[in-house]
């Protein structure tokens, strides 16, 4: 099989040719490598273009690097189309090892865009269980073939890893700015970080526009940034969506996204959306979880004493990366009021957490854990009105911290109880994320 000697010339070499390497590594990177002897699989998804490929690439180079033997490692892509991993193993048994794979201490197997194989969960737990001498690492882009499908058939026999679009910390590093985390809770690390406002906070607004993605971090063309992220819909849309769910009205996610360019984190009204777009509510519920799990949008949920009962309630949709919205909207960023929703949207992204808070008229954009509540005010001078909604939650909750980012102001005060951090958004983007 001639793509397989293609896919792996270190079997003949000895190395990754460097067209497929890149010197700048991912955190990711890092964190995967402490799982290479472990026995489980290791499943990589994410947003296409974020990097996945390239990292399965360095992580090979690491293993040679490591002295293991270069045909015990090997590499392919299901964008060649192959039935079966049975076949894929065969040829792999004839070609390079000559002897069942049994007999070989350990072999890596890396299987890159792997939700293009039918069945694909099936097949890797048959083959997991078949030889466990053998390390999977596997990666795709379609979460919501391969997210789902991995829990509900491997359970216990693999670690799911997300890869995002660069952080606001890598960015800087991609780019040769030294700089390092910090702990948001240490006023003195705060303080260190703040004299690096000159260069740094020029670099958040080319950092927002290129929303993280490592292709165009250097980019400076407006137009070359706006239609970057025009590329990635029209795959994820037109391509993994269409192709996983069979869905008659692209259209239809199109005006979802455009609508939550216009107001990120706008509340989500089935009903409501279903008159704009002129569908019934249930396919827009269906279409939103479509982007949902395609990484696309993000979905946050009310704060609630359960789960269960923060799923019935309101629910808020934003972009997982901000050049979405330069995509869409590229005026809006000139508009000083609405760039404070974009920022709002960044910090989103850039968390972890799920959670918002609204009761009433009171609304905290972001809850995190320890329930420590994160408003975002992009505004050069905040006043006591602008924290009635943190201030609401702090008297109800009563939590030791909460977090309040700005656009210049660094401060610590004690507000009935509760230490409110006001912490530039800049800086805040620095801290400590393990």
């Amino acid at each position: 099989m001639l793509s397989l000697i293609t896919f792996n010339r270190w079997w003949s070499t000895g190395k990754v040719d460097s067209i497929y390497l890149k010197p700048f590594k991912r955190n990711l990177f890092l964190l995967l490598k402490k799982f290479l002897d472990t026995r489980q699989i290791l499943l990589i998804y994410g947003l296409r273009r974020v990097g996945k490929t390239t990292i399965l690439y360095q992580l090979i180079d690491y293993l040679l690097e490591r002295g293991i033997d270069k045909k015990e490692i090997f590499y392919f892509s299901f964008d060649e189309k192959i039935t079966s991993l049975e076949s894929l193993f065969r040829n792999y048994i004839e070609i390079v090892l000559g002897e069942d794979i049994l007999k070989r201490k350990k072999i890596y197997v890396f299987l890159d865009e792997i939700q293009k194989l039918e069945n694909w969960t099936d097949q890797l737990k048959i083959f997991y269980d078949l030889y466990p001498n053998v390390k999977f690492i596997v990666s795709g882009s379609a979460s919501l073939v391969i997210s789902q499908g991995a829990k509900e058939s491997l359970a216990g026999r693999i670690y799911e890893f997300v890869l995002h679009p660069l952080n606001f910390s890598e960015y800087l590093e991609f780019l040769g700015e030294k700089t390092k985390t910090i702990k948001i809770f240490d006023l003195g690390e705060l303080k260190n970080a703040y004299l690096k406002k000159e260069n740094l906070l020029p670099l958040l607004f080319s950092y927002i526009k290129s929303g993280g993605f490592i292709e165009i971090a250097r980019e400076k063309d407006e137009l070359k940034l706006k239609e970057y992220s025009k590329s990635i819909l029209e795959k994820v849309i037109l391509g993994d969506i269409v192709f996983s769910f069979g869905i008659k009205y692209p259209q239809v996610l199109y005006a979802i996204l455009e609508l939550t360019a216009s107001n990120p984190g706008f509340l989500l009204d089935y009903s409501n959306l279903a008159k704009i777009i002129d569908k019934d509510p249930r396919m827009i519920a269906d279409y939103l979880f479509y982007l949902k799990y395609a990484l696309i949008t993000k979905v946050l949920y009310n704060f609630s004493g359960s789960r269960f009962a923060s799923e019935r309630k309101l629910k808020k949709c934003y972009f997982t990366s901000t050049n979405f919205i330069y995509h869409f909207a590229p005026e809006k960023f000139n508009d000083p009021e609405f760039f404070g929703k974009i920022i709002e949207n960044l910090i989103v992204a850039f968390e972890e957490s799920s959670f918002f808070w609204r009761r009433r008229q009171n609304e905290v954009d972001l809850i995190l854990e320890k329930e420590f509540p994160l408003e975002v005010k992009w505004k050069k001078k905040i006043l006591k009105r602008d924290l009635r909604g943190i201030l609401n939650f702090t008297k109800r909750f009563k939590p030791k911290k909460a977090i309040v980012l700005t656009q210049d102001e660094l401060s610590i005060k004690k507000i009935e109880g509760t230490e409110f951090y006001f912490i530039p958004v800049w800086i805040y983007l620095l801290k400590t994320t393990e």
